[in-house]
């Protein structure tokens, strides 16, 4: 989660005023130089954090340990995602014009949903069940409170890989990367992919500072698969009460995805000298989200 903007690091990589240090990497970098390119640094270690909110679509809430609590069915489709993450990410410049990275983290998130009714499909019973239509008779009448959460944390990693270039002042880049966060408080997983592609103008000032403002786009596909105790979920007291009595040991499985795919990104970087510099980015759209890193070229 998506951990995901810190990539946008590379963009310092591009055109930096120094000659590349003594490395295998990059390969090709002499024949690169030869042509009047400069290179960055070829290895580099950054942190970064990231505050961000998005809608999100619920597949499926389904409820296990009785057969009364698999016939509920919970009508809360939409739900709102908001969360943070730090992460440390090393990189190396395989190729002038490719960089790969591993990214290691530290994510935490709280989704709400509305619950606009919970029902009972009185068809799944061989005869008519008192249970069933107590849940039929309370659940259509739920208050506007009524709400699922899922809080969740955990540790995220993943790979990445930036194709980045540029023409005199101009840059441009694409970076691609996928992470995984296994969540700790409940069973489950949050998979993200993320595409960014970025065009940007760099100034140049004395002693190597730059400074860089970029806009651009960022894709993300978010799936979170999630399960645990069903009295986590905070659903209605009505139904926990249920609940209780039934199965004191029932549980839940959620299904869930970003709703949004895309959003506009807006940022400026700033490098001290060749080894470090600091970077601020804005999401703007339906997914929202801030992001600082500072980072290490050695």
């Amino acid at each position: 989660m998506r951990t995901t903007a810190a990539v946008l690091l590379l963009a310092s990589m591009l055109v930096p005023a120094a000659k590349a240090q003594d490395s295998f990497f990059p390969i090709w970098g002499d024949e690169a130089e030869k042509l009047g390119y400069t290179l960055p640094k070829p290895y580099g270690l950054s942190i970064s954090y990231m505050d961000m909110s998005n809608p999100i679509t619920v597949d499926s809430i389904v409820l296990r340990g009785h057969p009364l609590l698999e016939a509920i069915d919970v009508d809360a489709n939409k739900a709102h995602f908001t969360g943070s993450n730090i992460t440390v990410r090393g990189d190396v410049w395989i190729f002038p014009f490719m960089n790969v990275y591993g990214i290691l983290g530290y994510t935490k998130g709280e989704s709400k949903a509305k619950i606009n009714s919970v029902s009972c499909d009185q068809a799944k019973f061989s005869k008519w069940n008192l249970g069933c239509a107590v849940v039929n008779a309370v659940g259509s009448r739920l208050p506007e409170s009524a709400e699922f959460n899922l809080k969740m944390d955990g540790g995220t990693y993943g790979i990445g890989t930036t194709l980045a270039g540029g023409v005199g002042d101009w840059f441009a880049l694409l970076d691609m990367n996928y992470t995984y966060t296994s969540i700790s408080a409940i069973d489950g997983d949050i998979r993200t992919f993320v595409a960014a592609p970025r065009i940007g103008h760099r100034w140049q000032y004395d002693s190597g500072r730059e400074l860089r403002v970029f806009v651009g786009a960022m894709y993300q596909s978010i799936d979170q698969y999630l399960s645990g105790d069903l009295a986590s979920l905070g659903l209605p007291s009505v139904v926990n009460a249920v609940v209780d009595k039934l199965a004191p040991d029932a549980s839940f499985e959620v299904s869930q995805h970003s709703n949004q795919k895309w959003n506009g990104t807006l940022g400026a970087q700033y490098a001290f000298n060749r080894d470090w510099d600091v970077l601020v980015e804005a999401g703007f759209g339906d997914r929202k989200s801030m992001f600082v890193a500072l980072g290490r070229r050695f």
